[in-house]
């Protein structure tokens, strides 16, 4: 038992080795792009199928009221014994008895088409609210790939300066044992390396934590979670010349929101279902006209029953119902009220969110230009800080600082870069689409 134990070990021990030198690939990683992460959204996401449901559940509401106006139509059928005091020749046979019945609604005074008026209006309101929650999801994932993004290129910026503060340490020990510096210089670099390396121990933890909020919003883990997120963006230096360009009119964002919003299509489609409402809740102040038809077939020996068939006209008209109807259209009547000032609420809501969004994109827009600019800056500042500390013209201090304003500057960019792609996809979320949206040409 314990040699058939040490086999498996080693088996598994000799695949591992096969994976980590690369002769065995554990899985095959999927590239996942933008387009092709908002599409599993769409098909995965609850939220959608949630949506979707409650859809289902008022289209079979409207299918209910369009049964008023078609014909009902029943069969009956049963047996039983039956007993009759002095009838001739029989007084009691086993009846068997089937029947047919049949009836139409002529007019109800609004009652049934006011409740098609309403559910066909339901019904188009779910079906914008489920496009809406669709634009949702598409905005949570491009939000959640943007920040997926960011996490990578700060770890590759703390990368860098990991790399530049081992860089310096060695050099720093070199300096010393040639007994160009002093010991200070080794411990400085040291504790700066190890701060550069904690910063990337966090930028990882960053990274799979930004991984784990995607998936949430993808509804599944992309094959087992072997999969990569690719994009077109270039280097940091090309990130501020190849940035989207942001729309120029917000007046232009506000016209196209108020036309476009699925949200406000919703509410305008449940104010033409409250006015169905009140119109159904009036006609209990009116009477309803059937037409009814029946036949009725019985298999006895007793002559007194005999069969029979129907067919009249009927009224019904509720006098007084203990004030039902007018409790039906009173709260009818406010259903119609408070949707209408939830329409002028999101109305304001809407042309807040746009203007924000817009607002917010100009900021974006700009801290990009001026964190390239500073990136270079610093860049450059770095560089002559490092020929400086080679040729002993500086101390310490100075190249770290050099240092950590690059890395700083790095990170402000891709910070404000992917900050700048959420505030687009927020615009766009916001007004439905963005007109006239172009890729700046590379300067």
């Amino acid at each position: 038992m314990k040699l058939i134990q040490f086999f498996l070990c080693l088996s598994l021990a000799f695949t591992l080795f096969l994976v980590t030198v690369g002769f065995i690939d554990a899985a095959e990683v999927l590239q996942l792009d933008l387009e092709t992460s908002v599409n599993v959204a769409l098909k995965n996401n609850p939220q959608i199928n949630i949506a979707q449901q409650q859809k289902y559940q008022k289209q079979g509401l409207l299918i209910q009221a369009r049964s008023g106006y078609l014909p009902h139509l029943s069969v009956e059928a049963g047996a039983g014994r039956q007993y009759i005091d002095n009838l001739e020749p029989d007084d009691e046979d086993t009846v068997g008895n089937a029947s047919i019945s049949a009836s139409q609604l002529i007019y109800d005074f609004g009652n049934t088409g006011g409740a098609i008026a309403a559910g066909r209006s339901s019904l188009e309101a779910t079906e914008e609210n489920l496009q809406q929650i669709r634009k949702d999801v598409v905005f949570a994932c491009k939000r959640e790939f943007y920040a997926v993004l960011a996490r990578e290129r700060l770890i590759e910026v703390e990368k860098e300066a990991v790399a530049n503060y081992e860089q310096q340490l060695y050099r720093a020990r070199k300096y010393f044992a040639a007994g160009i510096r002093t010991k200070i210089d080794v411990t400085n670099a040291g504790v700066n390396l190890s701060d550069a390396r904690l910063a990337l121990l966090q930028a990882r933890s960053n990274l799979k934590i930004a991984r784990v909020r995607l998936e949430q919003i993808l509804g599944i883990r992309p094959n087992r979670g072997f999969y990569k997120l690719i994009s077109n963006e270039g280097t940091l230096q090309e990130l501020a010349a190849g940035k989207p360009l942001l729309p120029d009119s917000v007046e232009l964002l506000l016209e196209t929101a108020f036309s476009s919003r699925s949200d406000m299509k919703a509410v305008n489609s449940l104010i033409r279902a409250a006015k169905a409402e009140i119109r159904r809740a009036r006609s209990g102040y009116f009477p309803s006209i059937n037409v009814q038809a029946s036949y009725d077939e019985y298999d006895t020996d007793l002559t007194s029953i005999q069969d029979q068939c129907f067919f009249g006209v009927n009224l019904t008209w509720e006098i007084f119902s203990g004030f039902q109807t007018k409790g039906e259209t009173v709260a009818a009547k406010a259903r119609f009220e408070e949707i209408t000032a939830t329409l002028k609420e999101l109305e304001l809501a809407v042309t807040q969110e746009v203007t924000d969004s817009w607002l917010r994109g100009i900021e974006y827009r700009d801290s990009v230009d001026i964190a390239a600019e500073t990136m270079q800056l610093a860049a450059e500042n770095f560089i002559l800080a490092d020929k400086r500390y080679k040729a002993g013209l500086n101390d310490m201090i100075e190249y770290n600082d050099a240092q950590l304003s690059l890395t700083r500057s790095q990170s402000s960019l891709v910070t404000a870069y992917y900050d700048y792609l959420t505030a687009l996809a927020r615009i766009e979320n916001a007004v439905g689409v963005i007109p006239g949206l172009a890729v700046e040409e590379t300067k």
